[in-house]
């Protein structure tokens, strides 16, 4: 056969191709395609396929099948699908037989509602194999899925997808391989993997396999398993696993209030299940930050890990501080540092418990355990002991009053060296206010400034802006102390209400070391209030009694002032070691901040003995203070705590008590 006859023979062909073509486009009937579709959908899911447009046919070499509006619903106001627009690319020639066959999908601007796929779980897959008179024949033979611009709507959030692409393994289906882009909480995504054929998705006898791994949020991450309904989001049994080099960056990414601090770089491992209804994570395998600044782990178990509860882990820390783990549970308790920590944590209604603890914090150590209820005002409650514990190792955080204080605008601060030293910093209440708090708590040894304790108990109570420190106890030597403190930050001027009382303590112990020797008694009662040290000294009232046997006062213990009195009243009292006393008794009422010393003061040395009267101003810690003695002339101290000045007045006349211990004792106290 010549050439010019094979192209005339093509030729014809071509035309009558493209005469069927445009005879088969004229004759798609619109609105009954669209009810065979929609028909046919409803059959399968029970679900309603509705469109905003007719269907239309654009003619070409690759002739494209479009539809607007597409809503997928469940009835009126329940909609699980929107696409704004749905191209379907299909294959010429069977187009001139009256047959659609799709090649490629484009779905433009869907808008899928996640919370509502589990109406698709009973679905069957739709059945295109036959079709009513008047309805082109459809044979999906899909290569490829595209979609563009979607959002993905789950409960309190929304994930853009900017491209996502789709492909069977073949044509006849198979495994689709995914690819997917897009955007969640500002942070951009990347997904890729395979998972099962499309027609396992409703229906499947096998659990729906998948392979995926992606990055968002700076973290990179797998997902590998099977899932029984995949639809439904039900029968999982995956393994996940992720990690990345900030933790807030993924923390970011939840919905609420985003993380204030950095945790550093972290690794997960958990398996998901929910073979007893909740999503549940086993085998979780945690750990976040770096030794060197923080460093957490967690072994366990979460039952129901969208509620978070269920939870059965040994957790571990090490940190320079306890402030970054309490910001993760939205709490601003004291800073702790440095701090190991370990224990087994267990969630309780709205709360945690942390049994088995065992911790050191600063120069503490605490065991125990201790169960935090997270409500509008959270409640700690538990049992510590520590066989070392040093209070200044928990620091409260600062007031918030004092921030706004410090926040506006002041002129330069000059330092000015008076002599005073009771501060006027904002007392740190807030935590109370805060919170609620019961806490047994037990100390072999209790550092508490200067002194150091031993075998300390005590019940610590936080309720309604009021703390109170119950039934202490303690030794100091072969001494016992009791007493009890309250402090009532709900009033509008803060009151602190203090009892102490010791019966033969050790000195030493009470003072670090300044006073060594005989045994001491006191009592200590005083009532305070104030929002600052100088304010709450300023209204104290109450009173002191002390009664020290033959002691020691080291050299350069409580300044310049004991060994400047001793140099008149008994230089040979003072020695290399400090100045030795054969007594030393106070009695010393306090009345709004005025501390009285008449003749309520009294020591005694080897070859002297002295008596002092006069009063302590605690307001302006102004000194006013006379003593006498048998041994020199009266001198006055003035000036302020922390500078006193002592003058000899040789003109004034003054009696010298023979015992004046034994008559400072004999000062009756009122309470």
């Amino acid at each position: 056969m010549r050439p010019s006859t094979i192209a005339k023979i093509v030729a014809a062909l071509v035309l009558v191709l493209v005469v069927a073509v445009i005879a088969a486009g004229k004759s798609l009937k619109s609105e009954a395609y669209n009810q065979f579709l929609a028909e046919r959908v409803k059959a399968a899911s029970g679900l309603d396929l509705s469109f905003a447009g007719p269907t239309k046919l654009k003619l070409g070499p690759s002739p494209v099948l479009s539809f607007t509006g597409v809503t997928l619903s469940a009835g009126q106001g329940a909609d699980l699908l929107y696409i704004d627009r749905v191209e379907a690319r299909i294959a010429l020639v069977p187009l001139a037989l009256r047959q659609l066959r799709l090649e490629t999908l484009s779905l433009i601007r869907p808008v899928l509602h996640a919370g509502t796929l589990d109406r698709l779980a009973a679905a069957k897959p739709v059945n295109l194999a036959d079709s009513p008179a008047g309805v082109f024949l459809t044979r999906p033979s899909l290569g490829e899925v595209l979609i563009e611009d979607a959002a993905i709507r789950l409960t309190g959030t929304t994930i853009q997808v900017t491209k996502a692409q789709v492909r069977p393994e073949s044509e006849a289906g198979g495994p689709l391989s995914l690819q997917l882009s897009g955007r969640w909480q500002d942070s951009r995504f990347d997904v890729s993997g395979v998972v099962g054929p499309l027609s396992a998705l409703t229906g499947g006898t096998k659990p729906y396999p998948l392979q995926i791994k992606g990055s968002v949020g700076g973290a990179n991450l797998s997902l590998r398993g099977t899932m029984a309904a995949p639809l439904a989001g039900k029968g999982l049994d995956l393994d996940f696993r992720t990690q990345g080099e900030e933790l807030a960056d993924l923390l970011r990414l939840r919905p609420g209030k985003p993380p204030a601090q950095t945790f550093g770089p972290f690794k997960l491992a958990a398996r998901i299940t929910d073979a007893a209804g909740p999503i549940a994570l086993a085998d979780i395998d945690a750990v976040i930050g770096r030794r060197e600044s923080q460093l957490i782990t967690a072994k366990g178990q979460m039952a129901d890990a969208l509620n978070r509860a269920g939870i059965d882990m040994t957790v571990s820390l090490e940190a320079e501080s306890l402030s970054g783990m309490m910001r993760l549970l939205d709490l601003d308790l004291p800073n702790v540092g440095p701090v190991k920590l370990s224990g087994r944590l267990a969630d309780i209604e709205n709360g945690w418990r942390l049994t088995g603890l065992k911790s050191s914090l600063g120069k503490s150590d605490l065991a125990g355990e201790a169960s935090l209820v997270l409500a509008p005002r959270p409640r700690l409650y538990g049992r510590l002991a520590a066989a070392q514990m040093n209070p200044a190792d928990f620091t409260l955080p600062p007031s918030r009053g004092s921030s706004a204080q410090s926040s506006q605008p002041q002129r330069p601060a000059i330092p000015i060296d008076d002599g005073r030293i009771l501060g006027v910093e904002p007392l740190a209440l807030d935590l109370i206010k805060d919170m609620d708090a019961t806490l047994s708590l037990a100390a072999t040894r209790l550092q508490w400034g200067p002194a150091t304790l031993s075998d300390a108990t005590g019940e610590l109570r936080m309720a309604a802006g009021r703390l109170s420190l119950e039934a202490f106890s303690a030794r100091a030597g072969e001494g016992q102390l009791a007493g009890e403190a309250r402090l009532d930050a709900a009033a509008k001027t803060p009151a602190l209400a203090l009892r102490l009382a010791g019966s033969g303590v050790d000195p030493a112990a009470l003072t670090g070391g300044a006073l060594k020797g005989g045994k001491a008694d006191f009592t200590l009662d005083l009532k305070a209030q104030g929002g600052n040290p100088r304010a709450m000294a300023g209204t104290a009232e109450g009173s002191l009694a002390l009664t020290l046997g033959e002691t020691l006062l080291a050299r350069n213990s409580g300044g310049e002032l004991p060994a400047r009195l001793a140099r008149d009243i008994d230089a040979g009292a003072l020695g290399a070691d400090g100045l030795r006393l054969r007594c030393l008794v106070a009695r010393l009422p306090v009345k709004a901040g005025l501390i009285s010393i008449d003749r309520g003061l009294a020591a005694e040395t080897a070859g002297s003995g002295a008596m002092a009267a006069g009063s302590i101003d605690l307001r302006t810690e102004a000194l006013d203070i006379a003593v006498t003695s048998r041994s020199a002339p009266l001198l006055r101290v003035k000036g302020v705590l922390g500078a006193p000045v002592v003058t000899a007045d040789s003109r004034a006349k003054a009696h010298a008590e023979a015992n004046p211990c034994r008559a400072a004792q004999a000062r009756r106290l009122t309470r």
